[in-house]
């Protein structure tokens, strides 16, 4: 089978947990026998590469300082590759994001090529609502993107009932499939030493306890409720550390929290991370936070639990279904610092229900959330979609 996967980011352009998705889903249908083509954005990248048997097409739109208005001519662009490439030899169309759909839908009616969409957040669950004009506009091209596919694809059971709710989407055209993780790369060697000097050049000291956050700072990640919640912890355990890597327009505010909640000097903001430092944060902290408000699935999740952290995570979204409340992982009531405090607290107190917890999401990571079993589930979609498209 020969795919296109439409993106509006590809590794090495990383915005959120799309770009990871959408590598870890393209190399595993690589390594099932299919032909994938990915077609997105890189401005200063080669305009073709091969990577991992993936075959990456980058095209440089317009650009503007309103991103709705940028989509379009983003959709555009992609849009005009898949036709350069000769969209006849497509098997299926397979779009991700509201912003990729416009291509999707055009492709479908004048070529009537199978249409599948994936479902990673809506806009009124990241916003908390709808909330101006732009807003009001990505909302409807959800719905529409949700109408218009052959088959469409939700990251979890959460974000299906937003779908079938919201937008009035049949139960039986949505599929659930889970983002995955490769998890013998986070699953990394190393030894006491190698562990305390890496801590050591961020601030982190050896009698210290690391607590970690990856992720974007923005509303629907909840860093605040975060840094609330670990100043509360600092009360039980004054001998620990909250290390954030991320960025995002909060960053100021957040900042500006930590030192007025008199704890400053005890988070450590390191920006965007990833490649081998990122695995290596993991593999080293002590606790791994996702104190979301709005959490469709969650890959960070799935890569600490590979690389043997404890997670301690909101009880909302997609992290509800992939954490077991003290089997595989902790939950906390989102928005709560008193529960995020009480959480890291279980874990960091108790070293053998700490082992326990890690041992048994290590052992979900491998056989429950490998990218293979993800692909293979996608291919079932793509076949449905294919049948559609002969009816």
């Amino acid at each position: 089978m020969k795919v296109s996967i439409v993106t509006w980011e590809y590794h090495p352009v990383m915005v959120g947990g799309l770009a990871v998705h959408c590598k870890g889903l393209s190399e595993a249908l690589v390594r099932a026998g299919n032909e994938v083509d990915v077609i997105t954005v890189g401005y200063d990248l080669p305009e073709y590469e091969e990577i991992n048997g993936v075959n990456v097409y980058r095209v440089k739109p317009i650009s503007h300082n309103n991103f709705l208005t940028w989509a379009m001519f983003m959709a555009s662009s992609l849009e005009k590759k898949i036709g350069s490439l000769g969209v006849e030899n497509y098997d299926v169309i397979h779009c991700h994001d509201w912003m990729t759909s416009f291509v999707g839908s055009n492709i479908k009616h004048t070529t009537k090529k199978p249409y599948v969409q994936s479902i990673h957040s809506t806009e009124r669950g990241r916003c908390g609502g709808i909330n101006s004009e732009d807003s009001r506009a990505i909302n409807d091209a959800e719905w529409w993107g949700s109408y218009e596919a052959n088959q469409l694809i939700a990251v979890s059971h959460s974000i299906k009932d937003e779908l079938c709710f919201g937008f009035n989407t049949p139960w039986e055209k949505v599929n659930v499939i889970y983002n995955g993780v490769n998890p013998w790369e986070f699953d990394i060697n190393g030894d006491d030493n190698e562990k305390y000097n890496f801590r050591r050049n961020l601030g982190v000291n050896d009698n210290e306890n690391m607590i970690l956050y990856v992720g974007r700072l923005v509303y629907q990640k909840g860093v605040e409720h975060l840094i609330r919640g670990f100043q509360k912890f600092l009360i039980g355990h004054p001998n620990s550390k909250l290390v954030i890597a991320g960025e995002g327009h909060m960053q100021g505010h957040l900042e500006h929290l930590a030192w007025v909640l008199g704890c400053g000097d005890r988070v450590i903001f390191l920006g965007f991370k990833n490649g081998n430092f990122l695995k290596k944060l993991y593999k080293y902290a002590d606790a791994c936070v996702i104190p979301s408000v709005y959490e469709p699935f969650g890959i960070v999740a799935l890569e600490s639990m590979a690389a043997g952290t404890p997670v301690v995570a909101s009880d909302v979204g997609g992290l509800s279904e992939i954490i077991n409340h003290e089997y595989n992982g902790v939950k906390v009531y989102p928005r709560d610092a008193d529960s995020i405090a009480w959480g890291l607290d279980r874990v960091i107190s108790d070293w053998g229900f700490k082992e326990w917890i890690v041992k048994n999401a290590k052992h979900d990571a491998y056989t429950k959330y490998s990218w293979d079993a993800i692909a293979n589930q996608t291919i079932q979609v793509y076949k449905r979609a294919i049948e559609m498209m002969k009816q």
